[in-house]
């Protein structure tokens, strides 16, 4: 009676999520029914199909995404369902779906649950179900601020996330990470692990084998540290620049050992990807990097030497780690000292460093930066003609700019400048300047300061 109802459930469940066969003839057949009925469509895939996600216009013109999911994402998430009625399936296929219609990084999100987060969810839904009775699982999620907005706990179709369903079986894990600190060194001691910085704050743990990464497997709720299927080799067989294994990073609050707090992070750059002990994205600069002098030395060391080996500039990934771990001055330690032309566009740089070292200098362009500060060393620039500095968040500009005598085009729309310096006068033709036009909003800085501009630039284009 039971196989009935399941084999009932899952083909209900097979109709509704549009399930489909991914051999080239059924494929064939799948879009052309798009095709024909007005839809345009993407096909996700990594290695094999996952899903369609569809595209159609109603009658008042509002986009409807819809998705059909492939029969290999459906066979292996039925298999993930430890339930011997399979009521779980549903929830997953509807958590996989819900990444897809989210567009952007939910794509990303939805490859990783079916490749990867499958048998976490396994057993996260093994541990739902052996306490989802208990007086004390309702009680601990009414009191969970993650889970504030789900009505019933028991019921696992209100759970948006596999962070979510995390945070309500967390209490029900056993762990001890009094016993943690040992192991780790356990590992460093066999050279499986190192632990390159730790001080009264932070420990931070870099595994190089698989049962060295998996020793998290009950405290956090990453791929890499699952017993029965890590990803550990799937993340460090990515290559770094100098065609090394990457690295996954596990900063450890020392509070952590004692379980005074439960705070533990794992890095990987090469996917982009920085998580929290849950799975979800982190922000570690306020509470981490900024917090300790060593381990911030400790991975601008490392991100610059990686960033330096990648070279390009354009598209590098460790220089986007440097600019969100704070080291904006690093994206100017990589750069030829004799370049004529810098251009930084939509990173962050809020102050910018000296800059002396740039002597052919020609042509500066740092725009939507959110700089809020000048340095002086500007005025060694001797050669610069054009700077452009809009849409930042200046409100003062260092007495320095005067000494670009050289300057011809400046540009400084969108800046809320609230004072203007009088040694700005020397870039005009009437005091031995050069500077031929200048852009800025009347609006951004002010009646006075413009007229203050015109009146000491005379000669230049407004």
């Amino acid at each position: 009676m039971v196989e009935s109802k399941s084999a009932d459930r899952l083909e209900y469940l097979a109709q509704k999520f549009d399930i489909f066969e991914t051999d080239e003839k059924n494929l064939a057949k799948k879009l052309k029914s798009f095709e024909d009925s007005k839809c345009t469509y993407d096909i996700i895939q990594s290695s094999k199909i996952l899903a369609i996600v569809h595209i159609k216009n109603d009658d008042t013109f509002k986009q409807i995404r819809g998705v059909s999911v492939s029969f290999d994402v459906f066979s292996n998430i039925v298999a993930a369902d430890p339930t011997p009625n399979k009521s779980c399936v549903q929830w997953m296929l509807t958590t996989f779906s819900r990444y897809l219609r989210l567009g952007g990084d939910g794509i990303a999100q939805a490859i990783r649950f079916v490749e990867e987060d499958l048998p976490q969810a396994s057993s996260y839904i093994s541990l739902f179900e052996g306490n989802k009775r208990k007086q004390k699982f309702k009680r601990l999620c009414g009191s969970s601020y993650i889970l504030k907005n789900i009505r019933d706990p028991t019921d696992i179709n209100q759970y948006k996330s596999l962070s979510q369903l995390y945070d309500a079986i967390d209490p029900f894990i056993l762990r001890n990470s009094s016993e943690l600190e040992t192991l780790l060194q356990r590992y460093v001691n066999a050279e499986e692990a190192i632990i390159p910085f730790r001080d009264r704050k932070f420990t931070l743990y870099i595994p190089l084998t698989l049962d060295a990464s998996v020793v998290f497997d009950k405290f956090a709720s990453w791929c890499t540290s699952r017993k029965d299927n890590s990803m550990f080799n799937s993340y460090t067989n990515r290559l770094t620049p100098d065609n090394k294994k990457s690295k996954l990073y596990i900063i450890i609050d020392n509070k952590f050992f004692t379980e005074e707090s439960k705070d533990i992070y794992q890095i990987h750059f090469e996917s982009r990807q920085i998580k929290n002990r849950h799975n979800i994205e982190a922000n570690i600069f306020e509470d981490v990097i900024r917090e300790s002098e060593g381990l911030s030395n400790f991975f601008q060391e490392e991100l610059t030497t990686l960033a330096k080996q990648k070279k390009n500039m354009d598209d590098n990934l460790y220089l986007d780690f440097l600019i969100q771990f704070g080291f904006c001055e690093s994206l100017f330690e990589l750069i030829d000292g004799e370049t004529p032309s810098i251009r930084f566009m939509s990173k962050d740089i809020p102050r910018m460093p000296d800059i002396s070292r740039f002597k052919l200098l020609d042509q500066l362009i740092i725009t939507d930066a959110k700089m809020v500060e000048l340095h002086p060393s500007i005025g060694n620039l001797k050669n610069l003609e054009m700077l452009v500095l809009s849409k930042n968040r200046l409100e003062f500009l260092p007495k320095e700019i005067g000494q670009l005598n050289k300057l011809m085009f400046l540009n400084l729309v969108g800046n809320p400048l609230k004072d203007i310096p009088d040694e700005i006068k020397y870039l005009d033709a009437s005091n031995g300047g050069r500077l031929f036009r200048l852009a800025v909003n009347k609006d951004d800085i002010g009646e006075e300061n413009y007229k203050k501009l015109v009146g000491l630039l005379p000669t230049t284009s407004f």
